[in-house]
Formats: structure tokens, C-alpha cells, sequence
């Protein structure tokens, strides 16, 4: 049996290139913070194509340090020093507290106080996933909406849709931070990962190209991005109405 004691005892026994390769990867994933203060300043000014470059880097960061945490097995070498902890406070500024704000601040949502209304709507739905401990099937899809208000945000933005549409968009994505509809990662999820990571591959660049040229929306660029987009919608449908977990290899 394993006491505190010999955990402490392993802990002290790593060599000193794991600690700094472990620290190395904390430091990558803070750097989220730095990439969040310059959106919330370049929103303040109201450039808002910085403020969504700051958040794509910030979104490239989030997509790279999950592996390279477990490359550098960084629980096992700093276990007193939490990653998660960390990535969420990160995940929850830069994917909803940001774009929540931008929301209330820049689309139409109606007169008054409905903006707030809706950003707290986004806001407190993300609960439901950052403090849920159950987010994450066993074949690792997101259950429940995974509170990616970025992509809600930066939709609502370049496509320019009016108060109407985007009351319902917030309301249902509300709706389904709160019900267990499978949403794939692209990457984890072993069933079609070939295809889903092929659709992330394109959907990213396509978003950055439509953010570019807001507010024009070049057909040449939408194509691409939607088909990309759907692609994922049909992979969580699937896995959402089978019901049943894919099959884990």
C-alpha cells in the first residue's frame, strides 16, 4: 500500500529535466492568461478582430498542453500543483467569461437589460461544465454542452444575425449545457477520428479566414467551414441517439 509518505519520497526522486519540463508545460498553459488580457483589452477598445486572434492563440495553447501535461506526466512530478485547476480558470476566461461579455457588449440582443440577461444566461450554464465531474464519457465525448461560447460568439458575430436569432441560439445552447447530448472531441474520440480531426483541421483556419474578412462572407471560405462544421454536429448526433459508448480499443 502507497502512503502519503512514498508518494512525497517518488515525488522528491524525479530528476531535475522532469521538473522543469513539468514546470515548462504549467508555464505554456499560463501564458492562456496573458492571451486573455489582451482580449478583454482589445474588446475594451473595440478591435475585435485582435480580440478573437488573442483567443485563437489562446485556443491553440488549450489544444496543445493537454498532451504535452501527459507527456511530461506532470501530476505524477508536481502532484501538490493542479493543471486542471488551472486550465479551467484559463478555459473558463477565455472560452465564456470573454465571449459572454463580447456577446452583451456587441451583438444585438435586445434594449436594456436583456444583453445581461443573456450573458449570465452563458455565464452560469458553463457551470455545468466546468464544475461537473462527470463532463467526460469513458470514450471521451463532452456530455453536455461543453460551454464553447467562443464558437457560439464568433458565429453570431461574422454571420451578423439579429436579436431574434440570437436569443435562440443562446437559449438552446443554455438548454443544452444542461441535458446529456454526447459532443465529440476531436480529437480523444477514437470512432471517426480520422474525420473528426480532419474537420477540426479545417473548420479552424476556415473560422480565422471568416473572421478576417467579417463582414464579408466569401462562399469559397463558408463551404468549406460548414461541411467541416456538420461534420462534427452528425458525429455527436450519432453518438448522442446510439446511446450506447463507442467501442474502446
Amino acid at each position: 500500500m502507497t502512503t502519503k509518505k512514498d508518494a512525497v519520497q517518488k515525488q522528491l526522486n524525479w530528476p531535475l529535466h522532469r521538473y522543469v519540463a513539468a514546470w515548462f508545460v504549467h508555464g505554456f498553459t499560463m501564458t492562456g492568461l496573458l492571451w486573455a488580457l489582451l482580449a478583454v483589452l482589445a474588446l475594451y477598445n473595440q478591435e475585435y478582430k485582435m480580440m478573437w486572434l488573442w483567443l485563437g492563440i489562446a485556443l491553440v495553447v488549450d489544444a496543445a498542453d493537454g498532451p504535452m501535461a501527459r507527456k511530461a506526466k506532470v501530476t505524477e512530478v508536481v502532484p501538490w500543483f493542479s493543471g486542471t485547476m488551472m486550465d479551467n480558470v484559463v478555459d473558463y476566461l477565455t472560452w465564456t467569461f470573454i465571449p459572454a461579455v463580447f456577446m452583451a457588449q456587441v451583438l444585438p440582443l435586445g434594449p436594456s437589460i436583456l444583453p445581461i440577461i443573456a450573458a449570465c444566461m452563458v455565464l452560469m450554464s458553463s457551470m455545468f461544465c466546468y464544475a461537473n465531474n462527470l463532463m467526460k464519457s469513458a470514450d471521451w465525448y463532452f456530455v453536455g454542452f461543453p460551454a464553447a461560447w467562443n464558437i457560439v460568439a464568433i458565429i453570431l458575430w461574422v454571420f451578423d444575425f439579429g436579436v431574434y436569432t440570437n436569443w435562440a441560439v443562446i437559449v438552446i445552447f443554455t438548454v443544452l449545457a444542461v441535458v446529456p447530448w454526447k459532443w465529440v472531441h476531436p480529437f480523444r474520440v477514437k470512432q471517426y477520428r480520422a474525420f473528426n480531426a480532419a474537420a477540426a483541421v479545417v473548420w479552424v483556419p476556415a473560422t480565422a479566414l471568416l473572421v478576417y474578412f467579417q463582414p464579408v462572407t466569401p462562399l469559397w471560405v463558408t463551404i468549406p467551414w460548414l461541411v467541416a462544421g456538420l461534420w462534427i454536429l452528425a458525429a455527436s448526433a450519432i453518438r448522442t441517439w446510439r446511446g450506447r459508448p463507442d467501442r474502446l480499443k
